[in-house]
């Protein structure tokens, strides 16, 4: 099971988070209700906990998706606890460093073959325009390829943003 899953009612449930749990239940308050998905609390299905909200796809026949990270880090302050407190040499994350930029390890990562996941993390962002502008798409998915393939060249080729 993912971290999303289709509830009757035009409902979704998705994955428990605490910091999003306060997030949506602030933003159940905000000048930004309008614009963001109905939360309706915690329920508990199969001895996990979700967040229960609106599916804003509901209505859609094949809809356009894009994944935007917001804030300058996309990971969670506890994911760099647990690393920091069972430090772990990862073989996996140094091979992705080096296949994207060989240059990055330092000299002890090289003779280890190996990174710690906080340092792979914080590296990652560095990569993106997360740091630099607050902000990432990490995905998207389009419909309608068939009827405009030009998009297809634009997603492939991608756009870099710069501050101007």
């Amino acid at each position: 099971m993912g971290n999303f899953q289709a509830k009757e009612g035009g409902r979704l449930l998705k994955r428990y988070c605490e910091c999003e749990q306060q997030c949506l239940n602030k933003l159940m308050a905000d000048s930004l209700r309008p614009y963001v998905p109905g939360y309706y609390g915690v329920v508990q299905k199969d001895e996990q906990d979700y967040n229960l909200m609106d599916d804003l796809l509901v209505g859609f026949d094949s809809p356009s998706i894009m994944d935007c990270k917001m804030g300058s880090r996309t990971y969670l302050e506890e994911e760099l606890m647990k690393a920091r407190e069972r430090p772990r040499l990862r073989k996996d994350m140094y091979e992705k460093m080096v296949s994207v930029d060989p240059g990055a390890p330092t000299e002890e990562e090289r003779a280890q073959q190996g990174v710690l996941k906080p340092r792979y993390m914080q590296w990652r962002e560095t990569l993106s325009s997360t740091a630099t502008l607050g902000f990432r798409i990490e995905g998207i998915k389009v419909s309608v390829l068939s009827e405009h393939p030009w998009l297809l060249t634009c997603l492939t080729v991608g756009v870099r943003v710069t501050r101007g």
